[in-house]
């Protein structure tokens, strides 16, 4: 909707209590809520009824609210487009934030979300965005690396980062990259997934094969249900059911027709996907990260 190097464009919310911290304080202090399309399905539990009962809120949506997650002073239910330009008609443009709030904000989340370790899940993520053309498309899947990847990928046009929300679905990323793939005539595209996630959708590499489409599939290699682990942890409950044995995935890659390769580095993971996006066919890079990669960073 909005290009991310848009000065108002503040990334993803409502997935990181660290991401939290910085937005929802800004959100208490604005004069006026302008919600445009915002579907609340997957906020945490701090986007509940986040401004007061009778604050000036301004809701233009698709469907009628029946979530109840937040209320709107106003709240139109409209084409969204036609409604923005009908809400702006004849305004006088004015500073908004003379004090660099939005700046500053800007600044904290990108501290909160550093990508410059040597490696692990944030490098693996810069590094794929800095080498993956800024117009291409990437696809992710639902876990802890779908949280971290919403604060550090930055989108230049709508609809280039394809994920489900709402539904939290494992294993999506594969087949969304190659439906996209497809309907696209074979546009190269990245998918971003877990190694949970693969293992449970290893059959569309079979797709991927027989309609040799471009298709690069990153993925996280820990051999845990990460963010589910991080929960057990963080609720003070034992680790149970959420680690397993790993798979040479590289190797499954390889005996299915596609192009397999494991990488540790910056280097060889940039030299993998700049060589995927040009052949024909799928490659998949698997990135070991190692157990517990994402404590501390969302």
């Amino acid at each position: 909707v909005l290009p991310e190097d848009h000065p108002l464009a503040l990334g993803a919310a409502g997935l990181s209590p660290k991401a939290d911290a910085v937005l929802l304080p800004l959100v208490g202090r604005s004069d006026c809520v302008l919600l445009f399309g915002y579907d609340p399905v997957e906020m945490r539990a701090g986007w509940r009824d986040p401004w007061p009962a009778g604050a000036p809120v301004i809701e233009l949506a698709s469907v009628a609210n029946t979530h109840y997650v937040h209320q709107a002073r106003h709240a139109f239910v409209c084409d969204i487009d036609a409604g923005c330009e009908a809400l702006g008609r004849d305004l006088a443009r004015s500073g908004a934030w003379p004090a660099g709030e939005i700046e500053e904000a800007r600044r904290a989340l990108t501290e909160a979300f550093p990508a410059d370790e040597p490696w692990g899940p944030a490098a693996v993520i810069d590094t794929a965005r800095r080498v993956w053309p800024e117009d291409g498309v990437a696809t992710v899947d639902t876990g802890a690396h779908r949280i971290l990847l919403s604060q550090i990928w930055r989108c230049a046009r709508p609809h280039s980062l394809l994920q489900s929300t709402g539904l939290c679905t494992m294993g999506c990323a594969l087949p969304l990259a190659i439906g996209h793939a497809l309907a696209r005539g074979g546009e190269p595209v990245l998918a971003f997934t877990g190694d949970a996630g693969l293992e449970m959708v290893l059959g569309e590499l079979a797709t991927a094969r027989d309609l040799a489409l471009p298709v690069v599939v990153v993925v996280f290699v820990d051999e845990a249900l990460a963010l589910i682990e991080l929960k057990q942890r963080g609720g003070q409950y034992a680790v149970r059911g959420t680690t397993f044995g790993g798979t040479d995935l590289a190797a499954v890659a390889e005996a299915m027709g596609g192009r397999g390769v494991t990488v540790w580095d910056r280097d060889r993971l940039a030299a993998a996907i700049t060589e995927g996006r040009r052949r024909r066919g799928f490659t998949l890079i698997a990135c070991p990260i190692g157990a517990r990669a994402y404590d501390g960073r969302f």
